[in-house]
C-alpha cells in the first residue's frame, strides 16, 4: 500500500546538451520537450519522428504529384 503522497513517477532519460553548438542544443531541447509532454523514451522518440517524416513527406509528394 503506498504511503499518502507517495508518487511513482516514470524516469525519462533526456539528451545532453552540455558542450552543443548553438543550434544543436536548442534542437536537443526540443526533443527533450517532446520527450517529456509525451513521456516517450529515444526509442519512442525514433519512431515517432520516422512516422512524422514519413508524413511529411507523403504530404509533399502528394502536393507536388498533384
Amino acid at each position: 500500500m503506498q504511503k499518502l503522497g507517495e508518487l511513482n513517477l516514470k524516469q525519462i532519460q533526456q539528451l545532453n546538451t552540455d558542450d552543443s553548438s548553438f543550434l544543436i542544443r536548442k534542437h536537443k531541447e526540443v526533443l527533450n520537450l517532446m520527450m517529456r509532454s509525451l513521456q516517450l523514451d529515444t526509442y519512442g522518440l525514433t519512431w515517432a519522428q520516422f512516422f512524422k517524416g514519413v508524413g511529411v513527406g507523403g504530404l509533399i509528394v502528394w502536393l507536388l504529384m498533384r
